[in-house]
């Protein structure tokens, strides 16, 4: 039997692992995809003329650590180097798709932002180093937990037919409507506890990320950040920015889509040639040959997004749910994750916050 099985093998999930087998806990993580990182996501590609490869990030791209302590921590403790987004040059700000975009000097909005060398991607690779192969189980799509009293049982989906385990702990280090939709409870939760997490939007879940490789970084040549702003309906992308490596070696942009997800669903064939055509008429004709164009739409995860998702918040939520700050089932339930934490909810720093207090409440 397992002390404590961790499901999801995020940020939060990992980072709780780590901590546990310090604490000589027998414990196993389980993840329903069959990659690690949850929404941390860098995807290698090829770019300039030594034909090598950097990483992008398709999920999170930036972290603020003067005042994140813990992701800052972590960074230092793993050996990962930040590096200043670039900034310099001139912005772009496009009213409507007939106006002409705008030159402006923005030196603000990424003042204390920071990226991790070799991607954000990083800090799941360092974390993994950490921990035994023998621990990890991946694949594993939970079904159904049960309260035996003493212990609870575990129901997985692993695609070759159903497996359980037992522990005398679960953690859920997964977003709160994934949990609310996807897994079964006996006995069931408390209906309000239900509807609360139905109610509590999974970050960043409704977006899509797009980054275009270019063999060199033109736009900064031109005296451009490669920072614009397209916020007028029917924009492919409404934010893009510089996503070059630390030295500005190999030469990427990224954006985020205005589009909605059920829009993008519609164009999904075409996307990509109408990114490219947006870039090209911001930048002009060198941004037209990119070398790769990737689109990542977390909104068509089934295992970060729920249909209620697919639509994003307008504004920042409000995370950290008393109710999911608490222990549940005497003690053998647990929630985690980046929406459960009552500071930085949503960001990296979150995940680690609430790693913090499931590690404290499991180590009383």
């Amino acid at each position: 039997m397992l002390d404590i099985a961790i499901i999801g093998a995020g940020l939060s999930g990992l980072s709780l692992a780590d901590r546990l087998l310090d604490d000589n806990r027998h414990i196993a993580v389980f993840e329903a995809r069959n990659r690690y990182g949850g929404r941390i996501l860098s995807r290698s590609v090829i770019s300039g003329s030594t034909a090598s490869a950097f990483a992008v990030d398709l999920g999170p791209t930036w972290v603020w650590p003067g005042h994140q302590p813990r992701i800052a921590a972590l960074a230092e403790r793993l050996g990962l180097a930040f590096f200043r987004q670039w900034d310099s040059g001139h912005s772009l700000y496009q009213i409507d798709a007939r106006s002409a975009p705008t030159r402006y000097i923005d030196t603000q909005t990424h003042d204390s932002a920071r990226r991790i060398k070799g991607g954000c991607h990083q800090l799941i690779a360092g974390l993994l180093q950490r921990l035994p192969d023998s621990i990890l189980h991946p694949q594993h799509r939970l079904l159904q937990l049960a309260d035996r009293d003493s212990y609870i049982d575990l129901a997985f989906d692993t695609g070759n037919g159903q497996v359980s385990f037992r522990a005398k702990q679960v953690v859920l280090a997964l977003p709160p409507r994934l949990v609310a939709e996807n897994i079964t409870f006996e006995p069931a939760l408390a209906p309000k506890l239900i509807r609360a997490m139905q109610d509590i939007p999974t970050w960043m879940a409704g977006h899509a990320k797009a980054t275009l490789v270019y063999p060199e970084a033109f736009w900064r040549r031109q005296g451009y950040s490669g920072n614009a702003l397209q916020p007028y309906p029917g924009a492919v992308l409404a934010e893009i920015y510089d996503a070059c490596s630390e030295r500005g070696d190999y030469a990427a942009l990224f954006g985020f889509f205005g589009l909605p997800a059920f829009t993008r669903e519609l164009y999904r064939d075409n996307l990509e040639a109408l990114i490219v055509q947006q870039m090209a008429r911001l930048f002009g004709a060198a941004a037209a040959n990119p070398l790769q164009v990737l689109v990542q739409d977390w909104s068509a995860e089934p295992f970060t997004a729920t249909e209620q998702d697919r639509t994003p918040p307008t504004d920042h939520p409000r995370y950290g749910h008393p109710w999911l700050q608490l222990d549940h089932w005497q003690d053998k339930l647990y929630f985690c994750g980046t929406e459960t934490a009552e500071a930085e909810g949503g960001y990296l720093e979150g995940a680690l916050e609430a790693s913090d207090r499931v590690f404290t409440a499991l180590t009383l």
